[in-house]
């Protein structure tokens, strides 16, 4: 009978430990892991750059996004540090707007239409962002560019079996 008290104790006390261990990877996850979605590992997707150029993930709420470009990974690595944040697409191309608009201002520009294209063919969106010091964009919940990935440290994977044996072995 004290047997049988004392694994009921053990298993009370492995449960709360899965749950609390669940809990922080849960949290590790949000904050650290984001989705790539790939035709071939390690290819570039030739898609349209429209925030310029970097690497392109997206929200782990937004598989669906993802899963357009080709095979969706896990990736580790991808959130850039010092991004412009914004809440919509919509906010993002404003403000990439006013990025070409502060150019023409800077070089004696006004005309819109004129500033991108003086601007496309002297400088890009990666660069400007740079010298603002974003080193890339957030759309909550639906994509981000980092400018400036360490391709040392990114790291996709396959499924989330692997990501939590990652996080099991590098970062717990």
């Amino acid at each position: 009978m004290k047997y049988d008290h004392m694994n009921n104790i053990v298993k009370i006390v492995n449960e709360v430990i899965n749950d609390f261990n669940q809990s922080e990877y849960l949290k590790w996850k949000h904050n650290n892991v984001t989705l790539r979605g790939m035709r071939e590992l390690g290819k570039e997707n030739n898609g349209m750059a429209f925030f310029g150029q970097g690497l392109y993930t997206a929200a782990l709420s937004n598989r669906e996004m993802a899963k357009k470009y080709g095979k969706v990974y896990f990736v580790v690595g991808a959130i850039p540090k010092h991004p412009k944040i914004v809440n919509t697409w919509n906010d993002a191309e404003i403000f990439m707007q006013q990025v070409v608009m502060n150019y023409g201002k800077r070089n004696g520009i006004s005309n819109y239409f004129d500033a991108k294209s003086d601007f496309d063919s002297k400088t890009n969106i990666r660069d400007e962002m740079l010298k603002l010091g974003f080193d890339g964009i957030i759309i909550k919940g639906r994509e981000m560019v980092n400018y400036t990935p360490d391709e040392n440290k990114i790291r996709y994977f396959e499924n989330e079996n692997q990501l939590i044996q990652y996080y099991e072995d590098f970062i717990q």
